[in-house]
């Protein structure tokens, strides 16, 4: 899943240097049974990612990008380094431009992420493909030694 995940950045990569734009589309791995209909898909095949490719409008060339984090607020170097609340706050208030309320806008972000009815289908659908690689045939450790031995 990751090399398809790195074809595909290397495939928007040459795209964009070209003057072709594309875009992610992220619920690749939504309606697993409609997915795996409309693509074909047989067991063990998991679409990793979907991308479309176009030439970007004017509109879309000029319209400002969204404000993202500071590299040192998401860049972690040779080890994970955890960010405390007040970090986290002061990254959100940062990217802002000055103050965020936390508290009024996380909970429904996080409400709609990771409890919405999207979220619910993207899990059971992620369980769906995971099916067939269940395993079910490997030998009890505990179970006494078979055969020759």
């Amino acid at each position: 899943m990751a090399d398809a995940c790195i074809a595909a950045q290397n495939a928007v990569t040459a795209a964009e240097s070209l003057g072709i734009g594309s875009c992610y589309i992220g619920d690749v791995l939504e309606n697993a049974e409609a997915m795996r209909a409309a693509l074909a898909l047989p067991p063990h095949v998991v679409p990793a990612a979907m991308l479309i490719f176009g030439r970007p409008t004017d509109q879309q060339k000029t319209r400002a990008k969204p404000v993202r984090f500071a590299p040192e607020a998401i860049v972690c170097e040779n080890t994970y380094r955890d960010r405390t609340e007040a970090q986290l706050r002061a990254d959100f208030g940062a990217r802002a431009g000055g103050e965020y309320d936390f508290d009024a806008k996380i909970p429904p972000f996080c409400a709609f992420k990771y409890m919405s009815d999207f979220s619910r289908e993207m899990s059971r659908s992620a369980a769906v493909y995971l099916q067939d690689f269940t395993y079910t045939g490997a030998p009890d450790p505990d179970a006494p030694p078979q055969g020759d031995a």
